[in-house]
Parts: C-alpha cells; structure tokens; sequence
C-alpha cells in the first residue's frame, strides 16, 4: 500500500468509531463508560458481543450493540466491528480495560503535531498502567523507538525485566482504512493483537507509530484471560510458524523471553531447557534475553531443590533409602 502524503493541520478534527469485543464480563460497562467520558468525544461505540448473556451497557444513543453469533475470537468480533464503523479513526479496548478521559484527545493531537493528519498509514499507541492482583506497573519499561521498526520494537528484547515492548489493542488508534488493508487474522486464537502488528510491520511501506508516554490506558492482568489460558506448545507453534522472516535477532529473543516465560509458567526446568535450546538454534539472542532465560531456569532449579523431600524408609516397598521425590 502506498503512503499517503502527511499534511499539517492545526484545525484536524477527526471523528473516532470505537470497538469493543466482549464475552459479557463485569467490566465492560465500566469499560464502554470510560470511552463516553472523552475529552475528545466519540461518534460511535461498537459493542460487539459474542455471547448470548444480558449484558449492562449505559443507554447512550452513541452505544450500539452488536450481537455476534458466530462466536469465533475476538479478532472476527473486531471485524465486525469495523465493518460497521464510520469514523475516519478506530480504536479498540477491551472490555476487561479502561481508558484515561483525555485518551483520544492526546492521541488526535500528537498525530497532529507530528504531521500525520490525512495520512492512511500511522498507527498511535500509549503506555500502559498494568494491573496485577496486589501491585502495577507502568508499561512498556522502554520508549518505543521510532529509528528501529515496529516488529523490531515488539520482539527484541533490551532489558532483562519484563514489560518490554508493549502495544496492546487497548491502546491503538488509527486510520479506518488500515484494518481494510491489512485484515486482522479472524481464524487466529492467541496473540491477535502482537499477530496484526506484525503484519502491518511487513506490509504497510512507511508506517509510522507513535507512543504517547503516558499511561492513559489501564490494563487488567488480574482475570483469566486468553494469554493464561495458552499452553507453552501452542505459543511454541505460533513462535515457528509467524517469526520464520524475523531476524535471527529479534527470533532468539523472543523466544528466550516471552516463549520461556510461558515455559516458566508450565513448571519444571525441562521445558525451560528445552525453549533456551531451540532459542539458541533458531536465532541469535541478545544479553538481555539471555540473562532473563538464565535467570528463569536458575530460580526454576532453585525451587525444584527447594520442594525436594526425602521420602522416609518404608518395610514392603521398592522405595530405598535415599530416594528423593519433588512434591
């Protein structure tokens, strides 16, 4: 797709169509409520439900619901949502997330100031305040560089913490014709967000991304969602199949930072060994990752000998003395 030439204006005064994909979690109102409560305001807010349940949505004209019954992921739910979309900007939230009031309107006038209005191919971001059950964080930890490309951003790996490169769908505004150009994956089950950004990575000549630094997004990393739900040999499978034109760089780090963490969550050092090994032979992995995948199965070995108990002697069993189990 070729570039759109950017202009300035100072008069830019786009409208926004917002989409949120939901299952009908408590949140969504809370939700849909931040999105009204735009300094910006919005024209419209898609609210795209894939599930049979009631859901309580404020009875604002500008709230449209949308019943999907197909009941596939939420990018097909997204989609729809587009599709029914008439605002030169989307955005999307989740409806587990919330968003800042002034939001859009910093967004609107950060694209501004840097020469994008009337451009088809910029997409805008922010950071993020991470939610966890008894702490947060502000995320990404690292500006996102605009000198390196956004695939690059998103899969290497430059401090050993986590919270790297962190571009959630909460947090994206961009033009209604990107999503047309480039689709979002609808058969895709993890990684629909991190999926489309890659992609666009790829596709779209002259793409621009701008990261607001602050945090005008709250993120829930409290409930069960899908990214919990994903098992280390389903991300191993989406590693293999959507980074093969990666770098050998940005390859090797992510599978020794984001594919370990999962390995970390399975339990047990084997699998971790395993990920630090096909990370290794797959890619070339920076310092940083590697000090996080070392210090991953090291805290792994710690804890497997911590558990480990000797099991007492007992008369009419095959267990000798000195054999050890891990509880």
């Amino acid at each position: 797709m070729e570039p759109t030439v950017p202009t300035r204006s100072a008069t830019w005064n786009p409208t926004v169509s917002v989409v949120i994909p939901t299952v009908g979690k408590p949140g969504l109102r809370r939700a849909v409520e931040s999105v009204l409560a735009q300094t910006h305001p919005v024209a419209e807010v898609h609210v795209v439900l894939n599930s049979d349940r009631d859901v309580d949505i404020p009875g604002d004209p500008r709230v449209r619901l949308t019943r999907y019954v197909e009941r596939r992921n939420g990018n097909a739910a997204r989609m729809a949502g587009v599709r029914k979309c008439t605002g030169d900007l989307v955005a999307f939230l989740d409806d587990d997330d919330t968003w800042q009031p002034t939001k859009i309107e910093r967004q609107v006038r950060d694209v501004t100031e840097a020469g994008l209005a009337g451009s088809s191919t910029w997409i805008s971001s922010t950071s993020v305040r991470v939610e966890f059950d008894d702490s947060s964080e502000i995320w990404p930890r690292a500006p996102y560089d605009p000198r390196r490309s956004l695939e690059n951003n998103l899969l290497r790996r430059h401090r050993v913490r986590r919270g790297q490169a962190f571009l959630p769908s909460s947090t994206l505004l961009f033009p209604r014709s990107l999503p047309t150009t480039v689709p979002l994956d609808e058969e895709l089950s993890l990684h629909q967000d991190l999926t489309w950004l890659l992609q666009l990575s790829r596709n779209v000549p002259g793409l621009v991304v701008r990261q607001l630094s602050d945090a005008l997004v709250t993120y829930d990393a409290t409930g069960e969602g899908i990214s919990r739900s994903i098992s280390l040999a389903r991300e191993l499978d989406w590693a293999r199949d959507h980074l093969r034109s990666s770098t050998p760089r940005d390859r090797g780090d992510y599978y020794l930072g984001s594919v370990m963490a999962y390995a970390r969550r399975e339990g047990g050092v084997g699998p971790m060994v395993r990920v630090l090994s096909e990370g290794l032979r797959v890619g070339r992995p920076g310092a940083p990752a590697v000090g996080y995948a070392c210090g991953a199965i090291a805290s792994g070995l710690l804890k497997a000998v911590a558990s480990g108990v000797r099991r007492p002697r007992r008369r009419g069993t095959e267990v000798t003395a000195g054999a050890e189990v891990r509880q």
